[in-house]
């Protein structure tokens, strides 16, 4: 989404970004549970949500009640027209990662990713639209709001390097919030909610791997 050619309205944009701050559950969750159990946890929940976006395309009743309860956060791409090739919203694709990230990486950096991802993007998105002023080369993303993805993904990622057992460091913190933001701004074609996590945590880990190995 561009800080500048709102595809919703910024009201609406705020209302969506503050639904990936109660998501924090997720990544809390996985430092509660530890990996084997989250993956557990989130594999069916990941399912479901895939499930019901397969579901809101092709019967009507299960597309009005999502529809009426969520049409005004999502965007016009995630609306398709019943009986339409499917596509995942954004808070799918988030179960999704959140599935990936917790099978694949340590508890740690698993949460870290998640949370800078839930974080980081809210930060991003409204900041961008409200004040930012200087765009990268293509246009879409604002300089303003990727540095406010940076700033925050690392203070939610210190929170996570400060819990009890997460094994995170500060260097590995810093280097997930650089790499999201980085990720968040670049024109990848994989919708941002699983190219961060998978990134920045990738990020995190290598920089893990790399100071446990000296």
């Amino acid at each position: 989404m561009s800080d500048h050619a709102p595809a919703i309205p910024y009201a609406a944009e705020v209302r969506r970004k503050a639904l990936h701050l109660g998501a924090l559950v997720l990544p809390a969750g996985m430092l509660v549970l530890g990996r084997p159990t989250a993956a557990l946890v989130l594999a069916p929940l990941a399912l479901l949500a895939v499930a019901l976006d397969w579901s809101r395309v092709r019967f009507e009743p299960v597309r009005h009640l999502l529809h009426t309860a969520f049409a005004g956060m999502m965007r016009p791409e995630e609306v398709p027209p019943l009986g339409a090739p499917v596509v995942l919203n954004g808070a799918t694709w988030m179960c999704v990662a959140s599935a990936v990230v917790a099978a694949v990486f340590p508890p740690g950096v698993a949460a870290a990713s998640m949370a800078m991802l839930m974080v980081g993007d809210g930060a991003a998105a409204v900041v961008g639209r409200r004040w930012g002023r200087t765009t990268w080369p293509d246009g879409r993303k604002s300089v303003e709001g990727t540095l406010a993805f940076a700033v925050t993904a690392f203070a939610i990622g210190l929170g996570v390097v400060a819990w009890p057992g997460s094994g995170l460091s500060v260097g590995a913190c810093a280097a997930g919030a650089v790499v999201g933001a980085l990720v968040e701004m670049a024109p990848i074609p994989l919708n941002d909610n699983v190219r961060v996590p998978l990134l920045s945590g990738l990020a995190m880990w290598a920089v893990q791997a790399a100071g446990q190995a000296l």
